[in-house]
């Protein structure tokens, strides 16, 4: 599967959870792109992907984890895991010295959107299959 199908699947079912129309994004993006984006037919910049995750009140990186989590299979608590080994990889090989503080607060705490408890709620949605 191609990574827009998986983040048009993701993107649909965050907006059904959310019970959100498309409609409702209009503060974020236009309803055509809205559409195109959930049918596959557009790839999401890193802008509109912070517009429309702000939407649903939701992280990027776990709009990105979803979306991986629907290409791969894996769960979101694995991507989570080797996301966490290749940061910590990067920060004990000198890592890049323009990323190290970055580096250090995502290892150290969970990032931004994924407390423990919505870490764990998020990661059951995961879990489910998305339609």
């Amino acid at each position: 599967m191609a990574l827009k199908s998986s983040f048009a699947t993701a993107l649909k079912a965050l907006r059904g959870k959310r019970n959100l129309s498309q409609r409702e994004f209009s503060d974020a993006t236009s309803r055509t792109y809205l559409s195109k984006l959930e049918s596959g037919r557009s790839s999401i910049t890193l802008d509109k992907l912070d517009q429309v995750s702000e939407r649903l009140e939701l992280s990027p990186l776990t709009m990105v984890t979803l979306t991986l989590s629907e290409e791969t299979g894996k769960t979101a608590a694995d991507l989570m895991a080797s996301l966490r080994a290749e940061l910590e990889e990067l920060q004990g090989g000198g890592g890049l010295p323009e990323l190290e503080n970055a580096m250090r607060g995502l290892l150290s705490s969970p990032p931004r959107g994924l407390r423990a408890s919505a870490a764990t709620s998020r990661a059951r949605q995961v879990e489910t299959p998305l339609e």
